[in-house]
Parts: C-alpha cells; structure tokens; sequence
C-alpha cells in the first residue's frame, strides 16, 4: 500500500489557440492516479471539494482504482491551477489557492484516513507549502519515516512561496528523512541560490537515499550508494507537458516498490537504473496526451519493451 499526501486541483488549461479546458491535476493527486492505473495498491489523503470539480477529482480516483482517505467533502470550492501552454507544450502556472479545498486537511482527518499499515508515503509539491496541510504532512514524515519509505518531490511553485525561508527549512528537512527525492533544475534553483546542492546530495546518498535529478526534457541523472547514472528519455512528438513530472516521479516508485523494495533495504545504482528508465516512458506518454493522463500497466509494458535503452551507468 502506497500513501500520497497532498493537493488535488483542476488544472485549467490554455493552449496557445486560445482553447481552454479543465482537468484533473495537482502534483500528488497525479502521482495517486499514476501509481493506481500501475495496480498499485494506492490512498489519496487530501480533502476534496463537494461542487462538481470535486466531484470530477474524486470519479477520476475511483477510476484509477485509488482509494479516497478523506471521505467527507469540504464546502470550500475546488483548488484552480491555470496553466498557459507555450508552442512547445510547457506550462506556465498561476495557483488559486486562498479559500479553497487545499488548506482543509487537518491533522484529525490526515490521521483517520490513513489505512491500517502502509509501506509507502509520497509528499510534495503545494502539500508542502500551504498551510496547515504542510505542518500536517510533515508530522506524518516525522512519524512514519522511520518505518516506511518516504518519496518527496519538492516541485517547487516560487510564485505561491510567500515566506521564503520557513519553506525552504522544511524542504530541507523533509530531504534529510526521504528516502527517494525527485528534485527538477527549477527546484534546486530555487532551494539552493547560493549553491550547496551537491552536500546534500552527496549526504542524502551516504546515508543510501536515492535521488532523480531531472532537466525538463534532458537526461535524468541518477545518483546512488554505489554510483551515478544517467538515463536520456524517449523523443517524440509533444502534445503538452502537464503532469509528467509527477507521472514519472510515482512510475519509478512504483517500480522500485514492484521489484520489492521496502524500507531499509539499499538500493544501488543497478536496482534503481530500470526503474528511471520505466520512468521515462511512463512521462513520455504522458506527454503525448492533453493533460496530465497516466498510461496504465498495459500502456506501459508495451511501450517499454519498444524503447531502447539509454544511456549506461558512469560509476
């Protein structure tokens, strides 16, 4: 059973015709709807909306077999993320956040619509930036890391980032309990301005975390216990970006988890090398699809047994 904590919102699409469309999205919510189109054994815990977003985000779960924590609605409207598409497919986002369904998990219902055991928690994105949902989340991480295995993607939105400082603390001690950490350029910008990235990698690593270091559509670089790799993605045409961070992100846990990876086992750098590369294809996918769509176990398999493989590990 896999946990993801966090925002679920409607991603308000615009592309650059003008057309506008409204889907499911939000950072974990993606990765919820991932991991159950996998088979994954999956909860989502955040709060939902009762208008017709919200029921939209919750008919969407079902479908992908992801089983909804929180049960009782919240009267608050639905979380809007606008998301204006460039020529090439990537999104520029703008969040409303202020009164909506986001801010409504609260530590009572966190608690109470968590399944009897779990063996993995995903966190991140505005989950770990709003509050009281952030405090909420990081309480869970603080009580559940030392048994279970801990997956943050930071997915940083400096344009929400009011309070700079008191976010960055809790990233950075969210990194130090995580066990898989998908960071992008654009986060370790943000997170490390003045450099230092590298010590925390290399601390995070020590210790015999894993992290996935991503370049928009450049090679993910991977770096392990016993080594570094680099995985180039597959090529193709580019309906939209949306979500396949997350797709990606929630695809790799998936097939670490699959190939029974629990926590306090050491994962080296051929043990996690499939799972980026499954990972890839899983985001690729993705990309050829309006919005943030997973593909499921089938999509996957079949596509993966037709993509090359990449680039070879560099110890």
């Amino acid at each position: 059973m896999i946990v993801v904590a966090g925002e679920a919102l409607i991603d308000v699409i615009i592309s650059p015709d003008g057309t506008i469309r409204a889907v499911p999205g939000g950072g974990p919510y993606n990765a919820a709807r991932t991991l159950g189109r996998l088979g994954a054994d999956c909860t989502f815990l955040g709060v939902l909306a009762d208008d017709r977003f919200g029921q939209l985000l919750r008919h969407e779960l079902a479908a992908a077999g992801v089983e909804l924590g929180c049960q009782r609605p919240t009267h608050a409207p639905s979380t809007l993320a606008v998301a204006q598409l460039s020529e090439g497919g990537t999104a520029e986002y703008r969040f409303y956040i202020e009164g909506t369904s986001l801010p409504m998990l609260s530590a009572r219902e966190a608690w109470s619509g968590l399944p009897a055991s779990f063996d993995a928690l995903h966190v991140g994105t505005l989950g770990i930036l709003v509050e009281p949902t952030a405090s909420v989340l990081e309480a869970l991480v603080d009580e559940y890391s030392n048994r279970t295995l801990i997956m943050l993607d930071p997915n940083c939105r400096p344009a929400v980032v009011t309070n700079y400082e008191p976010f960055r603390d809790r990233a950075l001690r969210l990194i130090a309990k995580a066990d898989l950490i998908k960071v992008s350029d654009d986060d370790v910008a943000f997170l490390f301005p003045e450099g230092g990235f590298e010590q925390v990698r290399d601390g995070v690593v020590a210790r015999g975390g894993v992290i996935l270091h991503s370049a928009g559509p450049g090679p993910i670089d991977v770096f392990t216990r016993d080594g570094n790799g680099q995985v180039t993605p597959p090529t193709g045409d580019i309906v939209d970006t949306v979500g396949a961070g997350d797709i990606f992100g929630a695809t790799v846990l998936w097939s670490l988890m699959e190939s029974g990876w629990r926590k306090g086992d050491q994962l080296g750098l051929d043990d996690v090398m499939p799972a980026v590369r499954v990972g890839a294809v899983a985001a690729h996918l993705a990309c050829q699809r309006a919005g943030a769509e997973p593909p499921t176990r089938a999509e996957l398999g079949e596509s993966a047994a037709a993509t090359p493989r990449a680039a070879a590990p560099t110890r």
